[in-house]
């Protein structure tokens, strides 16, 4: 289980790094394609600091696709939940037809798929589209049991 969630926040570490450039490219109203960074390719500080903070924090990792309609739908409740719970909870999309190692990798057979982990390596999610309401109900357990 410690070894899965260490892979998780590895793997979501690179994700996001992946994300900041392509908002910053999407800032400069380019189209230029962004390189994901690896491990070895970043220093090995920089690596290690990034993943520590989002170990340190619970996440919620939604696992879509741009041609999925429910996940469509979901992505402005999580747009809305991302900014009510800045700084308490890391939001972290992946697209499955960009990473698909990473939904091979976890299993992922249904989208959009939402991944609940506490800074434990703990995790429950949903499959499917839900509403506001249910999803935070699992972000408030979320943030209940990062505080134990």
């Amino acid at each position: 289980m410690k070894k899965i969630f260490i892979c998780l926040v590895a793997l979501i570490a690179l994700v996001a790094c992946n994300n900041r450039e392509k908002q910053i490219d999407e800032s400069a109203q380019t189209e230029a394609q962004t390189e994901v960074a690896t491990p070895a390719e970043e220093s090995q500080d920089g690596w290690m600091k990034q993943t520590t903070l989002m170990a340190n924090k619970p996440m919620v990792v939604d696992f879509y696709a741009t041609w999925c309609g429910p996940c469509k739908e979901l992505a402005p409740v999580l747009d809305k939940l991302e900014k009510k719970y800045e700084g308490q909870v890391i939001f972290q999309r992946i697209d499955v037809d960009q990473r698909p190692e990473l939904a091979q990798e976890f299993n992922i057979d249904a989208i959009p798929l939402l991944m609940f982990i506490t800074p434990k390596g703990e995790y429950k999610t949903i499959v499917g589209y839900e509403d506001a309401p249910v999803i935070e109900s699992k972000i408030a357990e979320l943030l209940k049991h990062s505080e134990q």
